[in-house]
This record gives structure tokens, C-alpha cells and sequence, in this order.
């Protein structure tokens, strides 16, 4: 359960960015930064709470910066985040020289200890906590029916005066967020923190969150789905661990997963078109 929190919070973010009809594979790049950055805080032995501010701010400015492209100048999001994601893991790289940032820090190794029941890890109910509290601001907030309504059918969120580009904006804003939070929570595990740190993070979560049910195509899903979808997939994960599928091979499969994951989406997305 300890290593669902991290990409089930990066998940939960991702779902938003579907929503609205985008996409964003910059997220992982933004883990990354966000916990170099938090780390090399702590190493310097700054205030925790800071660093912690500081790793969350930033992860919204990062996501921000890449919503603005997005929404503004409404360019391929495929381009723009993919594009932010070589920015944001040269500068993870370069503050850190390349190199890893290690530190137990007592308040991480605390957080890592404490288990409910003595089984279930304090992330994986922040997880489950985030999941109920985005799962609330999409299905009972204005601003969360307009999300799925602007996905949905951007031109008739337009005429009906939405301001479609600020949804979209908010969507990535949110998406760094979460990014940040995941960032820091899988420093809790690792407690080390570099510029690859996530580098599957995009081929892990996308999977998880249309499993879940969320449509690439927008305005159809949410996050208590992606929820099923982070458990659904993370027994497929240990299941290749535990039949001792080579580690060569398992990229090879979460992507034939994928692959297999966007086709259907795309022909169910067809088939309810024509229906």
C-alpha cells in the first residue's frame, strides 16, 4: 500500500487534465523537481514546513507554466508538456549536479513509520483522503460540473461564456500540484531524491487512470475510478514482480498495456459516438 500513494497522487491530478480533453506527460519531470528541491532543503536543514510550501508551490508554477501554453495559445498539449518535460528535469538535474539528494530526515522516517492497524500506511489514506476531497470539488462544486462540460464539448462551453482557457489552466495547475505531493510523498519510501526520479511516471499513471474510466477524449470519468484504476493496475505491477517477469521486460508491458488501454478507450469513445 506504501507504493500506491505516490503515483495514485500524481493519478489523481492526471484525471483533471483528462477531463478537460488534454493531456500532460510533464508530470513526472515536476515529481522529480519538486523533491530535489524539497530535499535539498531539508539537507540544509531548513524548516520542513518550508520545504514543504516551497516543493508545493513550485509544482503549481511548474504546472501553471505549462497550462499557459495549453490553454492560451491552445497548442498540441502533447508538444507543450513534452517539451516542459526536458525544462523541468534539466533543472532537477542541473541544481543538483547530477547527482542524488539523500536524507532521512526524522519527520519523513516518522511518517514512513506510522501505519494504521500497524498494516496500512498514513499515504495511503492521504491518498484515499485527496481522492474523496477532488472526487467532491468535481461532482458538487460549479467549478468541477463546468470542468466536465468543457471537456465535454469545449466550443459549447465557449459560447455558453466559460472561459474554457481558465478551466484548462486550472486543470494543469491542479495536475502540478498533486505532481508535488506525489513528489514528496515518494520521499517518505525513498528518501532520496534525484533529476530521473520518476522517470516511468507517465507510462505507470496514464494506464491507471483510464482503466479507471476517465476518457482520453474528456468529459467523462473521475477520481473515485481512478482510485479502482491505481489498485486495478498496482496488482498487475506486483503481480509481473511476483511471477518474476525479467525487469528488462516489464516496460514492454506496461506499454503493450497502454497501447492496449488507448484502443479501447478510442473504440468505446467510436462506438458511443455512433450509438
Amino acid at each position: 500500500a506504501a507504493s500506491v500513494a505516490g503515483y495514485g497522487i500524481a493519478a489523481i491530478g492526471f484525471t483533471f487534465i483528462l477531463l478537460v480533453g488534454q493531456l500532460d506527460i510533464s508530470f513526472g519531470s515536476v515529481m522529480s523537481l519538486t523533491a530535489c528541491v524539497f530535499m535539498m532543503m531539508l539537507k540544509a536543514e531548513m524548516n520542513f514546513v518550508l520545504a514543504l510550501v516551497t516543493a508545493l508551490a513550485i509544482g503549481c508554477v511548474c504546472g501553471a507554466f505549462t497550462g499557459f501554453f495549453v490553454a492560451n495559445f491552445r497548442l498540441s498539449p502533447f508538444i507543450v508538456s513534452m517539451t516542459m518535460q526536458l525544462v523541468y528535469k534539466g533543472i532537477a538535474l542541473t541544481i543538483t549536479d547530477s547527482t542524488p539528494v539523500a536524507m532521512q530526515h526524522p519527520v519523513l522516517k516518522a511518517i514512513y513509520d506510522i501505519k494504521l492497524l500497524d498494516v496500512i500506511p498514513i499515504t495511503f489514506l492521504m491518498f484515499i483522503a485527496l481522492a474523496l476531497l477532488a472526487e467532491f470539488v468535481l461532482r458538487r462544486t460549479q467549478f468541477g460540473r463546468n470542468m466536465f462540460l468543457v471537456g465535454g464539448n469545449i466550443n459549447a462551453a465557449d459560447n455558453l461564456g466559460l472561459k474554457s482557457n481558465r478551466y484548462i489552466w486550472s486543470a494543469y495547475v491542479i495536475q502540478g500540484l498533486f505532481a508535488a505531493i506525489a513528489g514528496v510523498v515518494m520521499m517518505t519510501r525513498q528518501f532520496s531524491a534525484s533529476g530521473n526520479l520518476a522517470l516511468q511516471g507517465p507510462l505507470n499513471v496514464i494506464p491507471m487512470v483510464i482503466v479507471g474510466g476517465t476518457s482520453m477524449a474528456g468529459g467523462k470519468g473521475g477520481v473515485i475510478k481512478t482510485v479502482w484504476g491505481v489498485l486495478l493496475m498496482n496488482i498487475i505491477y506486483n503481480a509481473m514482480t511476483m511471477f518474476s517477469i525479467p525487469a528488462a521486460l516489464q516496460p514492454f508491458v506496461k506499454g503493450l498495456i497502454l497501447a492496449v488501454v488507448i484502443v479501447t478507450d478510442k473504440y468505446m469513445e467510436r462506438r458511443h459516438e455512433k450509438v
